[in-house]
């Protein structure tokens, strides 16, 4: 398991929500990962979410703003799952158990499967998302620099870098794992990745 993703199939797809706009982002997360960007046109969207055509363009003046808010919700996912972990992290060893046995959040991977579905494929989309995930860097990178400044980490430890490896070796290593169907190679990839913040740890 990994601390941005379980081994769902992606964002949870609950269309039951009673708040509108919840709904109808619920409603574009699932054609999104079913049928792809190209199906969240208007039409598909309002009669996915059971919402009047003025009540979409009421929440949604902008179509595609509702790529952005779907990048928004599972963004926020990730922080509901990973902050209260993260904030109790106080030794290296806390983030290493943060690392191999982290809490999922609801709705499986919720940044990382969204990333073949917009990456170079919508503008906004595309951008909504690498901002996530510099987010999510900062959140991590911010976790590694309070346990550098507890002498947890000696000072040549740079946050930044070690929170790029870290994600790249959550998302990397829960790839591998789901395409070999080898959950032994995810938690290899991650004990290397979190090889160099040992490196550093005093």
């Amino acid at each position: 398991m990994t601390a941005d993703c379980n081994d769902g199939p992606g964002p949870r797809l609950d269309t039951s929500e009673p708040d509108s706009r919840a709904r109808v982002v619920a409603a574009a997360t699932a054609l999104l990962v079913r049928h792809g960007v190209s199906s969240l046109s208007p039409a598909r969207v309002q009669a996915a979410a059971d919402v009047s055509r003025a009540e979409l363009e009421q929440l949604f003046p902008d179509p595609d703003a509702i790529v952005e808010a779907i990048v928004s919700t599972q963004l926020d996912a990730v922080f509901r799952a990973q902050r209260p972990r993260l904030d109790g992290v106080q030794q290296v060893g806390d983030l290493e158990r943060w690392l191999l046995d982290p809490p999922a959040p609801e709705g499986g991977c919720a940044l990382g499967s969204l990333i073949h579905l917009l990456a170079d494929r919508h503008d906004r989309g595309h951008r909504a998302l690498a901002d996530a995930f510099a987010q999510w860097k900062t959140l991590l990178a911010s976790t590694l620099s309070r346990l550098q400044a507890a002498g947890e980490l000696d000072r040549r430890a740079d946050p930044g870098k070690l929170a790029t490896g870290l994600i790249a070796a959550l998302q990397g290593g829960h790839l591998l794992a789901h395409l070999t169907q080898d959950g032994d190679q995810l938690r290899a990839t991650l004990e290397m990745a979190f090889d160099q913040v040992r490196a550093h740890a005093t």
